[in-house]
């Protein structure tokens, strides 16, 4: 799925180039490597970034079909592309698949220290918003 959705956004990008002399075109693979996270988790999307990366060296920047990057300016945008797509992922991570499994682990702390204490009645603030959820 990962490298399906750098060769579709590689396809829209390459055909976008070829009309119009766009720059910074490389920014879009943020999209794959944000839908990867958001599907399949971080690990699938630091392989999506990477992919992207390669891709965009490949596809995109001059000399073109040649991972050689010619111009040292595109060598710095392309890391930092780099570096976004990797916080990208981790944020999208965090907020999809680490944060409600926190949530969940929280409210089962709570219900079995009130089943310790013998005061089962009362919900805690973990189980209100999960229910909320």
């Amino acid at each position: 799925m990962s490298f399906g959705a750098v060769s579709l956004t590689t396809a829209i990008l390459i055909a976008v180039d070829s009309g119009a002399e766009l720059e910074h075109l490389e920014i879009a693979y943020l999209f794959p490597t944000a839908l990867i996270a958001v599907l399949y988790g971080s690990n699938f999307a630091f392989l999506t970034s990477c992919a992207s990366a390669i891709t965009a060296a490949y596809f995109l920047l001059p000399p073109r079909f040649s991972l050689h990057i010619a111009n040292p300016l595109h060598i710095v945008e392309l890391g930092f592309f780099v570096v976004v797509a990797l916080i990208a992922r981790k944020i999208v991570s965090l907020l999809m698949h680490d944060a409600p499994r926190q949530l969940l682990d929280a409210t089962r702390q709570d219900r079995e220290a009130a089943k310790r204490h013998g005061n089962s009645a009362s919900r805690t603030i973990a189980e209100q918003q999960a229910d909320s959820t």
